[in-house]
């Protein structure tokens, strides 16, 4: 699968990056792998976006992972607590967060902030998020931004559409 935006801005490094593991979790989670669950994925898409229909469908061709059921902050404190040394640790958030209740946002920042203070440079923690942020200016995006510790470092350089077809990299730090 091949992401191939509109580009406005600066290019991010190219660097090439090596993934020892990933995982995710659901509250009711689909396998795209299975004929069943994508169908009801791509019923989800807008009829006047087919690049969305064709983005899901290779997409779902190169899933390896399996989602875990379960509730995202428990599942967010199990694995905060295991930080492994020698590798940097992501968590990755898009048009998510907003959803949970304020009550769970708060518990879940809370946990994360607390490893983040934990966070050393042989464990360090960074949390990627692209939210909905307000902006007005005219674009329908949201905001990708990186939070990194040790140091609690906060960058905001992205903006993007919410289905991958544009990018705005504007460092503004």
């Amino acid at each position: 699968m091949t992401l191939n935006p509109d580009w406005t801005g600066y290019l991010p490094p190219s660097n090439l990056i090596n993934i020892a593991e990933r995982s995710g979790v659901d509250l009711n989670p689909l396998n795209p792998c299975l004929a069943p669950d994508l169908l009801r994925l791509t019923a989800y898409l807008w009829a006047d976006q087919p690049h969305r229909l064709a983005l899901t469908k290779a997409a779902a061709a190169t899933i390896n992972v399996e989602v875990e059921k379960g509730d995202a902050i428990e599942w967010l404190e199990t694995r905060l607590a295991n930080l492994h040394t020698g590798h940097l640790h992501l968590i990755q958030n898009s048009v998510a967060w907003q959803l949970f209740r304020n009550s769970v946002q708060a518990r879940g920042l809370e946990l994360i902030e607390q490893a983040g203070a934990r966070a050393t440079a042989e464990t360090p923690l960074t949390r990627l998020l692209m939210e909905i942020d307000g902006d007005a200016t005219g674009d329908a995006g949201a905001a990708l931004t990186l939070r990194l510790w040790p140091g609690d470092i906060t960058l905001y350089f992205v903006r993007v559409d919410f289905h991958g077809r544009w990018v705005d990299w504007r460092h503004t730090n």
